[in-house]
């Protein structure tokens, strides 16, 4: 059963990416308009540590959500590009069907990235009944 549910995906991590940035900016401009004039020889990033570690705190887990987020987004938006998924990726040796006839990676399903980006945000999905190469249609079988 096909769940074709790559779309909300995608829109999913553009949600929590664009949220742990906002997040971000938010935690820290309260950080940089709520500190007084500082004591002479205190640095305002001593101040932030010891004054609000609660927010510090908050900041490396965001910047580590954020990291995350922002990898596997671009990771998605590569393979959408080429109309491929995480798991053909990751198996490309054991499927026939991604191998040309001389043995090397091909992806039979990549129109090209234009193609396969307007396929993805307007139907939500790419239509793979139509091989970019025919020929390797016959080969794959």
């Amino acid at each position: 059963m096909l769940q074709r549910n790559k779309r909300d995906f995608f829109v999913f991590l553009c949600l929590g990416t664009s949220t742990a940035f906002i997040s971000g900016i938010v935690a820290v401009q309260r950080i940089w308009t709520s500190v007084p004039a500082l004591a002479s020889g205190e640095t305002w990033l001593h101040h932030t540590i010891f004054n609000y570690p609660g927010i510090i705190s908050f900041l490396v887990m965001d910047a580590a959500i954020f990291i995350a987020a922002a990898t596997l987004l671009t990771v998605q938006a590569s393979q959408i590009a080429r109309n491929i998924t995480t798991n053909e990726l990751a198996n490309a040796i054991r499927y026939g069907y991604l191998r040309g006839p001389d043995g090397r990676f091909r992806n039979p399903y990549n129109h090209g990235c234009r193609k396969n980006c307007s396929d993805f945000f307007i139907n939500g999905y790419t239509d793979d009944d139509e091989i970019a190469w025919p020929p390797l249609q016959q080969v794959a079988r």
